[in-house]
């Protein structure tokens, strides 16, 4: 545990992709969701809601549909694509 006695959680694809979108705030703004579900769904690693990973991912990478479509299967807990397995699954 850090010496402040403040818990960290690990770094996840949710925590991640937050701060690629500019940040808990910017992003809660911009989906219209609260900084409770953001912090759940960090905590849990994946985001359940499909509407919000695709318009997260859209956030993240604007005009690149690839890199949007690898995102939004990632913050779903998915794979990240047909031929690359989710990062836990590679050995």
């Amino acid at each position: 545990m850090p010496r402040d006695g403040r818990r960290q959680l690990p770094s996840n694809i949710v925590y991640r992709s937050t701060h690629a979108a500019g940040g808990p705030s910017a992003l809660t703004q911009a989906l219209g969701i609260s900084l409770q579900s953001l912090a759940r769904w960090r905590r849990e690693g994946r985001v359940p809601d499909a509407q919000i990973v695709l318009e997260w991912a859209a956030l993240v990478h604007p005009g690149a549909p690839e890199a949007q479509l690898r995102l939004a299967r990632r913050l779903a807990g998915l794979p990240a694509g047909p031929g690359r397995p989710a990062a836990k699954d590679r050995s």
